[in-house]
């Protein structure tokens, strides 16, 4: 498939710093720089831009340190064994706002958002008319899902940040310099994504935002709002009728992203040893590994002690080394899995005092992975449903830091104080916009 180049439009965080990248996918090319001028016309010309969203999710910086390296390192789930000092600061508690890995992260959040925002622009214009008006509604609907998703990221990594829902394209000090909005502001249009999302998508892949995945998250957001009663209510609808015990681990995947060997994962490539063909930039901590039960079924898929292989202890949630060694790995990356859903309505149903409730949902995670029943009480419910959530969603995403964050438990749990508890806006742009004000942390000022 012929590549479409375009011009760049301009990103809120990287104005200095464009990046041209088109990776081809199955089917349509995707176009992740779309242009002001009406270069989107055609159904098949607006497919490609979404494809270019979901391209943007794949970023490497995001893949990596984004969704998994830089929160693990942060909190007691990973080790940092590589040699980048800039990630070493996250391993150390001691990140400061010139940290150049944190710079990238922030940028990449902000590219997503930027496509996002020209996706949901564009395609209500495209006048083609073998492009239904449910098609372009289901399309939006998905790049509003995706920026609900990325917000979600940097609100809690960073807390107050500037809210885009616009797409970025002059170079003027009123596009450019915004300052910061606050955590209440940034949840709400979250939610009002969420809702136009769950009005508007039709789609049903997991490898898409798709309408179960649309009232998963707003469970999760729910959840983390301290609105148990509606987190109660969403995870229900979509976990009603599952019986997760027959369903294998990790198959449970309700949103991920999806990689193919042309356009891969290497993600195995900094969690596998040499012997693996890797750099093992990223290791299980000590407490993760002695976190799982005896007889506990997702060890052996999420750690290798065996020495079989290595004598080095490493992550093996994902398992394509040979394809992770070149970037061509086709590991999915796991977004939002059905136990997750479980183990959030555990944990509403015990905040509302339903332990009937509460207690079928957490037993049938850890029924699945071959351990007996626990008993949730008001006494204990919270620190056993955060174990839970640890074994179970280990090295898939920064739940562990969120959770430790949202529970109050950071200082508790991993000792650090808690102003380590929100990251530093990255200096380049605090430096470059007067209006963005720099978060109140350890080492902000």
């Amino acid at each position: 498939m012929k590549k479409i180049i375009l011009i760049l439009s301009i990103s809120f965080a990287a104005i200095l710093f464009p990046a041209c990248e088109a990776i081809e996918l199955d089917g349509l090319a995707p176009i992740n720089s779309i242009p002001a001028d009406g270069g989107i016309t055609t159904k098949s010309s607006a497919l490609a831009a979404l494809n270019g969203l979901y391209d943007e999710l794949q970023d490497p910086t995001l893949v990596y340190d984004g969704y998994i390296g830089l929160s693990s390192f942060y909190a007691d789930e990973t080790d940092f064994v590589g040699t980048f000092p800039s990630r070493l600061e996250f391993m150390n508690i001691n990140v400061f706002p010139s940290n150049g890995t944190l710079d990238d992260v922030f940028t990449d959040f902000y590219d997503v958002i930027n496509v996002a925002n020209n996706v949901i622009e564009i395609i209500p214009t495209v006048e083609d008319v073998t492009f239904s008006d449910a098609e372009k509604n289901d399309a939006v609907g998905q790049a509003k899902f995706v920026r609900a998703l990325t917000y979600w990221f940097l609100v809690n990594y960073f807390g107050e940040v500037p809210l885009i829902t616009e797409p970025t394209r002059a170079v003027t000090p009123e596009a450019l310099n915004l300052p910061k909005s606050s955590v209440e502001n940034i949840y709400n249009q979250i939610d009002t994504d969420l809702g136009e999302a769950e009005a508007n998508i039709t789609t049903t892949s997991v490898g898409f935002a798709n309408t179960l995945a649309v009232t998963a998250l707003q469970a999760r957001i729910a959840l983390y709002r301290g609105d148990n009663a509606t987190a109660l209510s969403k995870a229900e609808e979509v976990i009603t009728g599952i019986d997760l015990t027959t369903v294998p681990y990790l198959a449970d995947q309700i949103f991920s992203l999806q990689f193919i060997s042309t356009d891969g994962n290497s993600l195995p490539f900094f969690f596998g040893p040499d012997e693996r063909g890797g750099r093992i930039d990223l290791v299980p901590s000590a407490k993760l590994v002695a976190a799982y039960e005896a007889g506990d079924t997702r060890f052996d898929r999420s750690i290798d002690t065996t020495g079989a292989v290595s004598s080095i202890v490493h992550g093996v949630k994902y398992q394509d080394f040979a394809g992770g060694a070149q970037g061509a790995g086709t590991d999915p990356v796991y977004f939002i899995r059905h136990a997750e859903i479980f183990l959030i309505a555990a944990e509403a149903a015990a905040a509302t005092g339903d332990f009937t409730k509460a207690n079928t949902y957490y037993n049938q995670v850890r029924n699945r992975a071959g351990l007996a029943d626990g008993t949730l009480e008001s006494s204990n419910y919270v620190d056993l449903i955060l174990q839970e959530r640890l074994v179970e969603l280990a090295m898939e995403g920064p739940h562990r830091l969120f959770d430790l964050r949202r529970l109050g438990k950071t200082s508790e749990i991993t000792g650090y104080d808690t102003c380590n508890d929100v990251w530093p806006i990255p200096q380049r742009d605090i430096d470059r916009n007067p209006n963005l004000a720099q978060n109140n942390c350890c080492l902000c000022n």
